[in-house]
């Protein structure tokens, strides 16, 4: 059937070009039967009119050629194709051709249009390694591209877009985008910097691990990840997650969430992610504004190990540290557990050597200032009783020559009245020899009273020179007295100074052990604080007081009756066994 234009003159031209004929009776113009419409659209009757012909005739049209005026107006309104912004919601790969299902969603994710779209196979290799090779990213759900394309439409197929070529700098310029509006996101939130703020681990006892199930890297982590958890030096707990394919996101999430519970039940010294070897492509699903927010607000730090040095994801820019390789992680996990145990170590050796130190030093200045106190006692004592036997001495030697003096002058007078009687007498026989026997009696008798005489002398010269004795002995009593008292004041004193020397010292070398077992004190809680459970873990034990004191020496442990060791898991108390 003829379809009659109703063309305006300017117009006639046109329309011939495109095949329209004039009728040889009115000379309007009409499209021959089997002819199609689209080239016409502009022409075509009204609705009204073409429905009063449909009614006059007799039927209505049909949708063959309903659909064919649609072709026909798509071809004619889109001669050359356009650049479209879509975004990809599925693709299937089938005889060469890659076939996408195109999207474009609002702000909250709901979908404002839909159409199919279409790569065909002499155009696949071309393109498809045109966009990877510039953007490093596979052709996957999610993406956003910027296709030039000719819209098509077919009446057995319907609406689609022929996709001719895409223009990677859209895609890269999209995600850079969007990485950008996460990053302002998270910093308006006050995010960016929560988790690289938290204080890095110094030591290692239990570590939350997210990967896929069967990630290349997992398997070398988990070997040197083993051989910690046998030594007993530190756990790993494992939680299994999709990093790529539209699942990646929930799958992630849902991770966290449990190694977050996991957390408030029992402490993570860190979290890591792993991924290990695969696509570079398929880090983009990565770059999620939810993955990186739980990264920031993860209450310890997170360690990233995605399985490439020089790519990386938004995750890696907002963790408290990012790897290269899941090797890497547990490269430094295993090196700070191993310098920790070192360094507890040193500082245990340290504190052992320094309370020895200290100990020795209180000691020996214990022994110097009793050595002092001795010699100095000594020295005192040997002064006073020299100067005690030099007094003595003096004393002595002066009773001496008083007692031979007073002798010598006894012996002199008592010689002199023997002289002096012995000359009377020598004179008394000669006036005897020529005088009567009165003179001789009276001489007899003045002999006698001269000897009575010569006797009353020597007595009182006895008795003075025993006076004098007794005087000098009184004196030289007195004097020792004097000289004992001073030599016991003396002493005395010394003593007295020995003993306040002796308290001097027993108070330094109390304060001096005092001072050492606060500063071992104060040493042990710096070295607990720091983690004395880790060093349990690793088969470290404490050796105590019963009073919790710790024991750092063998000659404090032979001491003890009974002492208390410490284990990771529990604390033993041993009684020694009675010698």
């Amino acid at each position: 059937m003829n379809t009659f234009l109703s063309v305006p003159d300017e117009d006639s031209e046109l329309a011939r070009s495109f095949g329209a004929v004039p009728d040889p009776h009115t000379g309007q113009l009409f499209v021959p039967a089997g002819m199609e419409l689209a080239p016409f659209s502009a022409w075509l009757p009204s609705r009204r009119d073409a429905l009063a012909m449909s009614i006059l005739q007799g039927r209505g049209v049909s949708l063959t050629d309903l659909l064919g005026r649609v072709a026909g107006a798509i071809k004619v309104a889109f001669e050359d194709p356009l650049w479209v912004r879509i975004e990809i919601s599925q693709l299937q790969m089938h005889s060469g051709h890659l076939y996408i299902a195109a999207v474009e969603r609002d702000q909250d994710g709901k979908e404002r249009a839909k159409a199919r779209a279409q790569i065909w196979a002499s155009r696949v290799p071309q393109i498809v390694r045109k966009f990877t090779g510039q953007t490093s990213i596979e052709l996957a759900a999610g993406i956003k591209l910027l296709v030039y394309a000719r819209p098509v439409f077919k009446a057995e197929y319907g609406f689609s877009l022929d996709i001719i070529d895409i223009d990677p700098n859209y895609t890269l310029g999209d995600m850079e985008a969007r990485l950008k509006r996460i990053r302002e996101r998270l910093k308006s939130e006050g995010l960016a910097q929560r988790n690289r703020q938290l204080t890095a681990p110094a030591d290692f006892g239990h570590v939350a691990v997210i990967s896929p199930p069967d990630a290349a890297g997992k398997g070398d982590f988990q070997t040197e990840a083993s051989r910690l958890e046998t030594a007993d030096l530190c756990r790993f707990t494992y939680f299994d997650a999709f990093f790529q394919g539209e699942k990646a996101k929930e799958s992630l999430k849902d991770a966290f969430m449990a190694a977050l519970a996991a957390h408030r039940t029992s402490a993570f010294c860190a979290l890591v992610l792993i991924r290990g070897g695969g696509a570079l492509t398929d880090l983009h699903w990565l770059n999620e504004y939810v993955l990186a927010g739980m990264v920031c607000k993860f209450p310890c730090p997170v360690f990233v190990g995605i399985g490439h040095e020089r790519d990386t994801t938004i995750l890696d820019e907002y963790a408290h540290r990012s790897f290269g390789t899941p090797s890497k992680v547990i490269a430094h996990i295993r090196q700070q557990i191993a310098t920790r145990a070192l360094k507890g170590l040193e500082d245990w050796n340290a504190i052992v050597h320094a309370t020895e130190a200290r100990l020795s030093h209180a000691e020996s200045r214990v022994l110097q200032k009793k050595t002092e106190i001795a010699t100095s006692a000594g020295r005192r004592l040997i002064q006073a009783e020299a100067s005690a036997s030099r007094h003595r001495e003096t004393i002595n030697r002066q009773g001496m020559v008083v007692l031979d003096v007073v002798a010598k002058q006894a012996d002199r007078m008592h010689e002199t009245v023997l002289n002096a009687a012995s000359s009377q007498v020598e004179i008394a026989a000669e006036k005897i020899e020529h005088l009567s026997m009165s003179v001789k009696e009276r001489a007899q008798g003045v002999a006698e009273r001269m000897e009575r005489e010569v006797e009353g002398m020597f007595d009182s010269i006895t008795l003075a020179t025993r006076r004098s004795i007794d005087g000098i002995d009184e004196h030289l009593q007195d004097q020792w007295l004097s000289i004992a008292g001073t030599a016991d004041r003396m002493i005395g004193t010394a003593a007295h100074q020995m003993e306040r020397d002796m308290a001097d010292t027993k108070h330094f070398a109390e304060k001096l052990l005092g001072d050492a077992q606060e500063q071992s004190k104060d040493l042990m809680a710096t070295i607990l604080a720091h983690g004395i459970d880790p060093t349990l873990k690793r088969g470290f034990a404490v050796v105590k007081e019963p009073g919790g004191t710790p024991i750092s020496s063998s000659e404090a442990a032979k001491r003890q009756s009974v002492m208390e060791i410490q284990f990771r898991d529990g604390t033993i108390r041993v009684q020694k066994e009675a010698t």
